[in-house]
């Protein structure tokens, strides 16, 4: 066995766990979601009903709610969904787009980047205080920030090096979504 076909093997496992992990994260945004309309719902309810009110029930909505932005961030770099602005006109030649979007893709990575290192720092510095409610580091509550900069950093990786950053069947996933939503 070559080195090449090591490292082709390698990289075709990080390609595959990265797949997986992105279907899980697609399933996981979901139910955070559903979570957090519950405890806000029950909350409310709650607290205009009957008077008094879940005490950890903020906190947790607020734990889901960043957890969900930051898998949301990273599923957007996935699917290129995240917000742009379109300034150049479609007219410039392809040579431009190519770089403009090489650009952006580094950029992107960069961005990736800063959400590894300064996350890592932010979830270290964190896990001292604690929750107030739930009794939990506050460390917990920032812990996707990183993993999101993994994530977003690896796409923007692989896009600028020119894999295929959508594979059919997480396209599927988000397809199938979408189609929900428009039917």
């Amino acid at each position: 066995m070559t080195l090449r076909d090591i490292l082709l093997a390698v990289y075709t496992i990080i390609r595959k766990g990265f797949f997986y992990i992105f279907i899980a994260l697609v399933w996981f945004a979901r139910v955070l979601v559903a979570l957090m309309v519950i405890v806000v719902g029950v909350n409310v309810f709650m607290r205009y009903v009957l008077n008094t009110g879940i005490a950890w029930a903020e906190e947790v909505a607020l734990l889901l709610l960043v957890w969900f932005t930051f898998i949301a961030f990273a599923l957007g770099v996935k699917k290129k969904i995240h917000i742009s602005l379109k300034i150049i006109p479609d007219a410039i030649p392809d040579t431009f787009r190519i770089i403009l979007g090489k650009l952006e893709n580094i950029v992107t990575l960069y961005v990736g980047i800063i959400m590894i290192v300064y996350g890592r720092t932010l979830v270290q510095f964190t896990m001292r205080s604690v929750m107030p409610s739930l009794g939990l580091p506050s460390g917990y509550l920032y812990m996707i920030v990183p993993v999101a900069g993994v994530l977003i950093t690896y796409d923007s990786l692989m896009d600028l090096i020119g894999q295929d950053k959508l594979d059919s069947s997480l396209n599927k996933i988000f397809n199938d979504h979408e189609e929900d939503a428009h039917a």
